[in-house]
């Protein structure tokens, strides 16, 4: 009889389905994170604010360089006053943007989709009339099987329009063939995706009171309404009543399911996140706030990033536009295009003038140039356009004459 009961007796309130795999991971992902896979696409990375500093820091500081347009002649490098050039690398490329605005967007093209272009439109006399950036995202490159040439089909908002690559001036973030590139996105698409789950973890995390989640036992048959209203109770449990305490009767047991953020160790994977876009971006950790490093550290790390970050982007473009910009006829005549990096160096007022100082003591920098730097006014009657040397410094030739007045 009791056998019969214990073997017979009615089935408790279970509800049982099958799953496939992929089923599961769907199950997995309800579970722990949104129910939702997370990808590294560009929407999920730029609400990262790791993802988020570096993209800001890059794209304004390339946008920050300066571009000019300059000449050799007989070993020197003279700056060029040509009205059409100089109106689109310092005025106004556009009629919509700034230089600035124009260099941070290729930039930004650059970082997230791996090559940022710029349109150099022509009249059609040949003459350059406006650059304007144009998304990468829209572009589809194909190669003439016969000739080997490139073409850049763009569709933008149902507008489509086809490039050769002499009209575009192109920037890469990564490259390995010259002809795609590679961006954050792309190289860092593990890490964007991981912090991205971290994140909406927090967010889970939270929104449940700071609670992990957990399974209800009870001590008894339950149908479906009543396991609906156990559910009910306790998701408002730990909603709307956080740091309340719960209290449990007819035998039920309450499971945590999960880890807490301190054994997942959230923290340090979020520290983690952070250095790992440093790497990849290059941008130096203590600008993206993390990490207590000396002034003197940073100083130099900021210098690091100048020169092994942002040197050789503004190299690229140089080159880029050297071969693009000026006509057939100005690049015999030695024109080419030169950003100058060293507005991003500016140190403090007492240090500068102490560069300065030494510019000029040492024939390296006139007066004026220095001035320049400045925005200041030349010295009235041309006098600051002479070179200067200390008298305890004398040329080679003067040490050989005997010349005393230079020794």
């Amino acid at each position: 009889m009791l056998l019969d009961r214990a073997v017979n007796r009615p089935r408790a309130g279970v509800e049982y389905r099958e799953l496939d795999w992929g089923d599961m991971q769907t199950w997995i992902r309800q579970v722990f994170f949104s129910g939702e896979e997370m990808t590294a696409s560009k929407t999920n990375a730029e609400r990262l604010s790791p993802v988020a500093a570096a993209h800001r820091i890059l794209t304004c500081s390339f946008g920050m360089i300066p571009f000019g347009i300059y000449r050799k002649e007989d070993g020197a490098r003279l700056p060029v006053d040509d009205p059409t050039l100089n109106q689109l690398l310092k005025v106004r490329p556009n009629p919509d943007m700034t230089p600035f605005l124009v260099k941070k967007t290729q930039m930004s093209n650059a970082f997230w989709h791996g090559v940022g272009y710029i349109w150099n439109r022509r009249d059609d006399r040949g003459q350059l009339i406006e650059r304007i950036p144009l998304p990468s995202e829209c572009c589809s490159i194909r190669k003439d099987l016969n000739t080997g040439i490139l073409w850049y089909d763009f569709n933008v908002d149902g507008v489509q329009k086809t490039f050769l690559g002499y009209e575009l001036s192109m920037l890469f973030f990564e490259s390995y063939d010259g002809v795609r590139g590679r961006g954050m996105l792309d190289l860092a698409r593990e890490s964007i995706a991981a912090d991205a789950m971290a994140q909406r973890y927090a967010k889970k995390f939270y929104q449940n009171g700071a609670r992990v989640s957990g399974i209800v036992e009870l001590d008894a048959d339950a149908d479906k309404d009543t396991r609906d209203k156990v559910k009910s109770a306790f998701r408002r449990y730990a909603s709307d009543e956080a740091f309340a305490v719960a209290v449990l009767d007819h035998g039920m047991k309450y499971t945590p399911l999960g880890i807490n953020q301190h054994d997942a160790q959230f923290i340090e994977s979020r520290e983690f996140a952070v250095e790992e876009i440093a790497r990849f971006s290059g941008v130096p950790k203590f600008m993206l706030q993390v990490g207590k490093e000396a002034y003197n550290s940073n100083a130099q790390q900021r210098i690091n990033f100048v020169t092994d970050t942002l040197v050789p982007y503004v190299t690229q473009a140089e080159q880029e536009d050297s071969w693009k910009l000026p006509t057939p006829g100005q690049k015999a005549q030695g024109w080419y295009v030169k950003g100058n990096v060293d507005v991003l160096l500016r140190a403090d007022p007492q240090t500068r003038m102490e560069y300065m100082v030494k510019g000029i003591e040492h024939s390296i920098f006139n007066p004026d140039e220095c001035r320049a730097k400045d925005e200041l006014n030349p010295i009235p009657g041309g006098l600051g356009k002479q070179f200067m040397a200390t008298k305890n410094l004398g040329s080679l030739e003067s040490v050989l004459k005997g010349d005393g007045e230079n020794a």
